[in-house]
């Protein structure tokens, strides 16, 4: 290797998006680049694939070959296996699989069509949208549907508001990214008041975990009123509790509609010893709004 550049960790991605994306071609990575596509990756320049293409050309050995470890091959032949199966099963299968494997392989940033034809099925969809949901698979930017399907189908569950569909979204806030989180959030709210009550069920469960710190931020998604800032001083009010900072934070967040003249009283006296300075510091300002 001693003829070839330095190739760092970000290479290696380029190198295992180009060959489980665009059958090994940087030509038709850079065309799709610079166009914009829809699984285009912000950390991936386009100058970087440029070299990377004339490196490979004055050499004329493939870089995947020479640089990318089993495990990393490993991956990009799962993710084009991935690709194989689906594509097969929009040309040979029909309905509901189908529905699904043309949300995965759409190249439209916002599939309204797909979204649409698997929210007509209703709760027949739900089953499938689930496995979706639950496939860390698809949550790599590496296979189909560029890391972005999961996201998709938490829409289609959102509109179709199944509540059997909840504790899938549950378990897929602790394994998304930002943007999926706020759609998945959102589907959620839409599910509305059984989401709302299993939530309220996972944000006290014990011993508390980071389970019950995403309860407790995807409640704060919901309207806060009186009610429930009750149930967040209940949790709030546990010993317990105050060994996770992060969720002792979002415990004060959630009180900020208490009205009763005792329980607020309750909450100052629960947070007015918290270690954390920027906990007591939250709480603070809760408090001094009620005034």
């Amino acid at each position: 290797m001693d003829e070839f550049p330095l190739i760092d960790m970000t290479d290696h991605d380029i190198l295992m998006h180009r060959d489980a994306h665009f059958s090994g071609s940087f030509p038709l990575m850079l065309s799709y680049y610079e166009e914009e596509g829809k699984g285009v990756q912000p950390e991936f320049e386009i100058k970087r694939i440029q070299e990377l293409l004339l490196l490979e050309e004055q050499n004329g050995k493939n870089l995947s070959e020479i640089f990318l470890d089993e495990d990393e091959r490993t991956q990009v032949a799962s993710a084009k296996e991935k690709y194989h199966y689906l594509r097969d099963l929009c040309e040979k299968g029909s309905g509901m699989p189908v529905y699904l494997a043309d949300l995965i392989l759409s190249e439209e940033m916002d599939p309204k069509e797909e979204i649409e034809t698997l929210v007509k099925q209703g709760s027949k969809a739900v089953p499938l949208l689930i496995d979706l949901l639950s496939q860390d698979a698809f949550y790599n930017p590496l296979f189909p549907g560029y890391g972005l399907a999961p996201g998709a189908a938490a829409i289609c569950l959102g509109k179709i508001k199944d509540p059997k569909a909840i504790p899938a979204l549950y378990e897929a806030l602790g394994r998304s990214d930002f943007f999926t989180e706020d759609t998945i959030l959102e589907a959620l709210q839409k599910i509305g008041e059984p989401a709302k009550e299993f939530l309220l069920r996972s944000l006290a469960k014990e011993p508390f975990s980071k389970d019950n710190e995403n309860a407790a931020i995807a409640l704060l998604s919901f309207p806060i009123d009186e009610a429930l800032s009750e149930q967040f001083l209940e949790v709030l009010m546990r010993p317990s509790a105050h060994a996770r900072p992060h969720f002792i934070s979002y415990l004060i967040l959630g009180c900020e509609a208490l009205k009763d003249p005792i329980q607020r009283e309750l909450f100052k006296t629960h947070t007015k010893g918290l270690q954390s300075k920027d906990a007591r510091e939250e709480a603070l300002l809760i408090a001094r709004s009620w005034t």
